[in-house]
């Protein structure tokens, strides 16, 4: 018995070290950056298992102001593909309040350097749905009043408490809007800007938008909705005195 179990703990180590290395049997090598670093082409980031893949993250979003004003970076490292989020994901939580990310995975030494992810050219397009938004920066849940128009392949309609964190800093934030499907299936995304950590997602079929303005509010959560909207915004970069690049 003893000697199986050696040798079974012999090939599942085999079998890990092989899911780091590329084609050739050599360990994997990605580019390593994430926007607002001094990074070098010319040291490249040796992959370890699970890790069989180099991404490329780019990050939009307009949560610097709530307004129309777009901040932006980009990820790159190393990546286990069989966990990684790829092509283009999106959470629209009103009509000032959107993320959008997009990513792809190569699986050859430093390919991410000059990759860059494929556009989503109809995400602004509406697609005849909607959705209750709304959006609260260091709440845990918020009370949607609007509803939201959605665009492109944003089919979902999306309730999301998590947190956004830069360096050692992490804010909660709650939202509801739309969203795309592969977005619903977040948990811990590491981004161009944030590093977003989801504790929880709830998403549904987004139904037809109706000719009224009004739809009904959806109620979640252990909190008393009414009792944790925010009065006064809170602006993400100004408590991290953020400079987005």
């Amino acid at each position: 018995m003893t000697k199986v179990l050696v040798t079974l703990c012999v090939l599942g180590a085999l079998q890990a070290t092989a899911a780091a290395q590329n084609k050739t049997g050599m360990p994997l090598t990605c580019f390593y950056c994430k926007s607002g670093q001094s990074c070098s082409h010319n040291l490249p980031q040796i992959c370890s298992s699970p890790q069989d893949a180099c991404i490329i993250v780019q990050e939009h979003n307009t949560f610097a102001f709530q307004s129309s004003t777009w901040n932006g970076g980009t990820y790159q490292s190393c990546a286990d593909s069989r966990q990684s989020l790829m092509g283009f994901l999106a959470f629209y939580f009103g009509a000032t309040v959107t993320v959008e990310i997009r990513s792809e995975i190569c699986k050859t030494n430093d390919c991410n350097v000059h990759l860059m992810p494929i556009g989503q050219a109809i995400s602004s397009v509406r697609n005849g749905l909607q959705c209750p938004a709304c959006y609260a920066p260091g709440f845990e849940s918020c009370e949607s009043n609007e509803s939201l128009r959605c665009t492109g392949g944003a089919d979902q309609c999306a309730v999301v408490v998590g947190t956004l964190a830069q360096g050692d800093v992490a804010i909660p934030f709650a939202g509801r809007g739309c969203a795309t499907r592969v977005a619903c299936g977040i948990k811990t995304l590491e981004s161009g800007v944030f590093t977003y950590k989801l504790t929880n997602v709830q998403c549904s079929p987004a139904p037809k938008a109706q000719t009224s303005s009004a739809i009904p509010t959806l109620a979640w959560g252990p909190f008393t909705l009414a009792s944790i909207v925010p009065r006064v915004p809170l602006f993400l970069p100004f408590l991290l005195g953020l400079c987005f690049c």
